[in-house]
């Protein structure tokens, strides 16, 4: 039986803990050893996609060129507005585009090339092209998404000497084939340094 003022919760509820003071020199649990970080460098490691089980790209990350370009906003947002399909403007915008790859070629073989001849069998060919634009971007230190007729005619003018074509052009093997492929990723929504 109860007597007069008790109850049953009382006689079996714990007691209040009381509250501990906080002190300014309260340490964490852990020791002071310090904690490691991840830095950008650690994070932007390529790695053999072979060997990835879920290829998705990881939630999160921030989408960037590995090579450190910015992209340019103004490229960006021309490139994703919708055009209508017009089968005449496309094949006459493909015309001008072919004619103007022309002239380029034809320039940057002129400012590179010993007599404007490039390599037996490759004339016109896009790895030509590509590898004479990647020396002339490392002995200028332009960004190789830049190089155009105009840095070649100022590559000739500062004096370096024109190319042998025949001694100087090889074969990529797969590691430079995949540098330039790196290289070419979204090359032409890049900023201009």
């Amino acid at each position: 039986m109860l007597g007069v003022g008790q109850s049953s919760k009382t006689d079996s509820a714990p007691e209040p803990k009381t509250k501990q003071a906080k002190t300014s020199d309260a340490r964490p649990s852990t020791p002071d050893v310090q904690k490691p970080t991840l830095t950008e460098k650690d994070l932007e490691f390529d790695f053999d996609h072979s060997q990835i089980r879920d290829p998705r790209a990881t939630p999160g990350r921030v989408k960037r060129p590995r090579a450190g370009f910015q992209l340019d906003y103004e490229k960006v947002a021309k490139w994703m507005k919708p055009v209508a399909y017009n089968e005449k403007s496309m094949v006459n915008g493909m015309e001008r585009h072919l004619e103007r790859v022309e002239e380029e070629t034809k320039k940057i073989y002129d400012s590179f090339f010993i007599d404007g001849k490039g390599p037996d069998g490759e004339e016109g060919s896009i790895q030509v092209m590509d590898q004479s634009k990647d020396q002339v971007s490392k002995d200028l230190g332009v960004p190789w998404h830049q190089i155009d007729p105009k840095q070649l005619k100022k590559w000739e003018d500062q004096g370096f000497a024109k190319v042998d074509a025949d001694k100087w052009w090889h074969r990529l093997n797969q590691v430079e084939r995949d540098r330039f492929m790196k290289m070419l990723g979204g090359a032409s929504l890049r900023k201009d340094l």
